[in-house]
């Protein structure tokens, strides 16, 4: 028993030290998403958003999935924009 105890001590005092993931933000998913939108030059089919960490800060990425006009039905486009979930800036724009 007492084996057992000294073994999880190590991992408890591991876990207290790491970051547990990103944190509550002042901007909201909708706020976020509205403020992404801008960045973006069609209609999209699909919208998602999700907490997360960039380089040590917590962002919204808000990734946009849909169709050029005119383009054809086999190609689509994705943006996915970071915004900063506390202040609301554009933190980057990729495109694929």
């Amino acid at each position: 028993m007492r084996y057992r105890h000294m073994c999880l001590a190590p991992m408890a005092l591991l876990a207290a030290a790491c970051p547990a993931g990103p944190v509550a933000s002042e901007v909201s998913r909708e706020q976020a998403v509205e403020i992404a939108r801008q960045e973006v030059s069609f209609q999209p089919d699909s919208v998602d958003a999700v907490l997360s960490t960039s380089e040590e800060q917590t962002v919204w990425r808000v990734t946009f999935r849909g169709r050029l006009p005119g383009q054809p039905p086999g190609l689509f486009e994705t943006i996915i924009v970071e915004v900063d979930a506390g202040s609301g800036e554009v933190v980057s724009v990729g495109r694929t």
